[in-house]
């Protein structure tokens, strides 16, 4: 069995390289949606999918032919069968895509592929492609099968991609904050550029003399190397002042004043 897909595999991506081109209308429907979403624009995928009974391969185009399967988007292969057991279960040309309000997926919808033999009220097969708006996961992502919807009246097959590409650009508070930043860079260079300027040609000044505002970086200079001296170094700011005793001080200015009596004529 595993040399059987390990064959079809080899078979299918062979065959890629045969993928038909672009459809123009899918192409247009989905970057009208969303113009990023033209990334995924002509990609193929080769995946397998686990049903409850079998194994099948799925080739998936994005609004282009995976196989040399004519007209068809995604393609079902039985693993074990082969090129006999293919299936079309998206019809390129019936296309439909559609947004959740927050953004947070895209579906692109195609219809119109082979009928079912006897479930699903032998309807048309369905297969939805929903991509997923992932920050975390760098890249373009990864396909894969999800399920095989054939309970109810709404049969389908479903694939899903996730990935930071489907969320398009998103500004984050550090990008706000780089903008600033910048913004302030270059304001700052245009007053420096042009204060050198007017000062040299206008008024005369040379060498340091012509920057801007000199004497206020000087002041801002010297406030920083007082603020590096107060918080940084430890060597003491002034002079200690010593405290004594009271009662202690008390008793020295006795004996100073008996001191001072002594020193008087009789």
């Amino acid at each position: 069995m595993k040399a059987t897909f390990a064959a079809v595999s080899l078979l299918f991506l062979a065959a890629q390289c045969l993928a038909g081109t672009v459809d123009k209308n899918c192409s247009a429907r989905l970057t009208k949606l969303d113009s990023h979403m033209s990334a995924y624009i002509g990609k193929t995928y080769t995946l397998r999918g686990q049903h409850t009974d079998k194994d099948y391969l799925y080739d998936v185009g994005i609004c282009v032919e995976p196989t040399t399967m004519p007209g068809c988007a995604v393609v079902q292969t039985d693993t074990l069968k082969g090129n006999s057991s293919a299936y079309c279960i998206g019809n390129l040309t019936r296309s439909q895509v559609a947004r959740s309000s927050d953004g947070v997926w895209i579906e692109l919808t195609y219809s119109g592929g082979s009928k079912y033999n006897s479930h699903c009220g032998k309807m048309a097969r369905t297969a939805r492609i929903v991509f997923l708006c992932d920050p975390n996961i760098a890249g373009m992502g990864r396909l894969s099968f999800l399920e095989e919807n054939n309970q109810d009246d709404l049969c389908y097959y479903l694939f899903s991609v996730a990935s930071r590409a489907v969320c398009g650009y998103t500004v984050s508070i550090g990008d706000v904050f780089l903008i600033i930043f910048a913004i302030a860079v270059v304001l700052w260079m245009l007053v420096m550029v042009g204060g050198c300027v007017y000062k040299r040609f206008f008024m005369g000044a040379k060498g340091w003399e012509q920057v801007p505002a000199l004497r206020y970086y000087k002041e801002f200079g010297n406030l920083e190397a007082d603020g590096c001296d107060l918080i940084c170094r430890s060597r003491p700011l002034g002079k200690v002042v010593e405290y004594r005793d009271p009662s202690f001080g008390a008793d020295t200015d006795e004996e100073e004043e008996d001191k001072d009596d002594n020193l008087l004529p009789m």
